[in-house]
């Protein structure tokens, strides 16, 4: 498969610059759903010692940018890995990348610098920053759940309140302080860090059709 190695520059008619990264990484967090958080095993007990203990692991995770202010929302499995080792005092990232999303979601592909038909030429991302408890009012919480489940409809069973679910869950929101962002091939995208206050700043591109 051939593809085009065209480039538009969004922030300027320039190199790529942070400017573009950031809009790029806004951007892709705002399309995409689908996240890898990123632990150190944590093992306790009779497990402490194996061998796994102290490894990096890294789990895919659902998430929703619902404010669209870039600090995504994280419905968090209290029995799953990354929260049992973040629990245990695991350093944390978030890895996210063009294409994490389910089937049957439309996301478009098209970004500046980015080659949509190659994934080595398609942005990604590491987002670091703090997790935070989630403790709003019921309207908002009810608000948060309607998004959500809008972009994650299989995800009802799992929610916090839902007194049918198997595990105990709870909302958490990532408040991004860092990035780096790899925005496709070097030769045309940005690869670099940004900035907390630079990615904040930044806008959602939408694409024209």
């Amino acid at each position: 498969m051939r593809f085009s190695l065209t480039h538009v520059c969004w922030a300027s008619l320039a190199w790529p610059g942070v400017a573009d990264g950031a809009q790029v990484a806004r951007t892709l967090v705002n399309r995409e759903l689908l996240m890898n958080v990123n632990t150190i095993q944590q093992r306790q007990g009779r497990d402490a010692g194996t061998a796994q203990n102290g490894l990096p692991v890294s789990s895919m995770e659902y998430y929703a940018d619902c404010d669209g202010d870039g600090d995504p929302y994280w419905l968090v499995l209290d029995i799953g890995t990354p929260a049992k080792n973040i629990a245990r005092g695991s350093p944390y990232s978030f890895t996210i990348r063009a294409g994490d999303h389910p089937a049957q979601e439309h996301v478009d592909t098209r970004y500046p610098g980015g080659v949509a038909s190659s994934p080595a030429g398609s942005p990604r991302l590491t987002l670091q920053g703090e997790l935070v408890a989630v403790g709003a009012s019921p309207e908002a919480l009810a608000k948060l759940e309607r998004c959500f489940l809008e972009r994650h409809p299989d995800a009802e069973r799992w929610l916090p309140l839902n007194k049918r679910s198997p595990h105990q869950a709870h909302w958490a929101k990532v408040v991004v302080s860092d990035v780096f962002m790899v925005g496709g091939f070097g030769d045309r995208a940005y690869i670099g860090p940004v900035a907390g206050e630079q990615y904040h700043a930044a806008w959602i591109h939408i694409e024209k059709t």
